[in-house]
C-alpha cells in the first residue's frame, strides 16, 4: 500500500501535526505545494487549517484533485475542537472528500494557535467581535496543538493505517469529531509492516 501525507499550514499548527503522522508511520510528508500526483497513491493523509469552516483553498484544491482513494484528514481550528463549528467542519470535509468519490476512513481536528493577521482581519470587518469566551478561546489555542492532540493525532492515524492494512477502510466508522469527543484509540504497536 502506498501512502503518503500532504499538508498545508499556515501557521505552523497542521504541519506539526504532518510531522507526527509521518513520524509514526514512515510515510513521506509534503507540504501541499509540493504534493506529488495523488494518482500514484493508494492512500493520502490529508491536512488543513480551517478557514470559514472549511479546508483552507490551498487544501481544497489538492483535494479536488484526489479521486477514488482512501483519505484520512486532519485539521487544525482556533475553535475549541469540542464546539457546534468543528462538528460541522468535520462533516463538510467529510462530504467534501466523498463527494470526489473517495472512501474517508477517519478524521481527526484539534484547535490550534490563529494566525494574529485573522484575528485583525476579523475585527476590522466586525465580524466576530471579541468577547470575553472568545479571548478565552484565542488564548487557549496559543498552546495548541500539544503533546495530548498530537498523541491523538498518531493513533487515529494508526487506526487509519490498521483499517486499510487489513482490507476493513470501506466498513463505517465513527470519526474523531475533534479531541475530547471520542476516547483515543487503543495503540496499535508497531506499524513497520503496515
Amino acid at each position: 500500500m502506498k501512502v503518503c501525507i500532504v499538508y498545508s499550514s499556515c501557521t505552523g499548527n497542521t504541519r506539526k501535526v504532518a510531522e507526527a503522522l509521518a513520524e509514526t508511520s514512515g510515510a513521506p510528508c509534503f507540504a501541499v505545494r509540493h504534493a506529488p500526483n495523488p494518482d500514484d497513491y493508494d492512500l493520502l493523509a490529508l491536512g488543513f487549517w480551517v478557514r470559514k469552516g472549511l479546508p483552507d483553498a490551498r487544501a481544497q484544491r489538492y483535494m479536488a484533485r484526489v479521486s477514488g482513494k482512501q483519505v484520512f484528514f486532519f485539521g487544525t481550528l482556533g475553535a475549541w475542537p469540542h464546539s457546534e463549528h468543528a462538528r460541522r467542519c468535520m462533516v463538510a470535509t467529510h462530504e467534501l472528500l466523498q463527494a470526489g468519490g473517495n472512501t474517508v476512513v477517519d478524521g481527526f481536528l484539534c484547535q490550534g494557535r490563529i494566525n494574529p493577521q485573522v484575528i485583525a482581519a476579523t475585527q476590522r470587518k466586525g465580524r466576530h467581535p471579541m468577547t470575553p469566551e472568545r479571548r478565552a478561546r484565542q488564548l487557549e489555542a496559543e498552546s495548541h496543538p500539544n503533546a495530548a492532540d498530537l498523541t491523538a493525532a498518531r493513533l487515529h492515524w494508526q487506526r487509519c493505517l490498521q483499517r486499510c492494512a487489513s482490507g476493513t477502510a470501506h466498513l463505517p466508522s465513527a470519526p474523531c469529531f475533534a479531541t475530547g469527543i471520542m476516547p483515543a484509540p487503543e495503540p496499535l504497536g508497531n506499524n513497520s509492516a503496515l
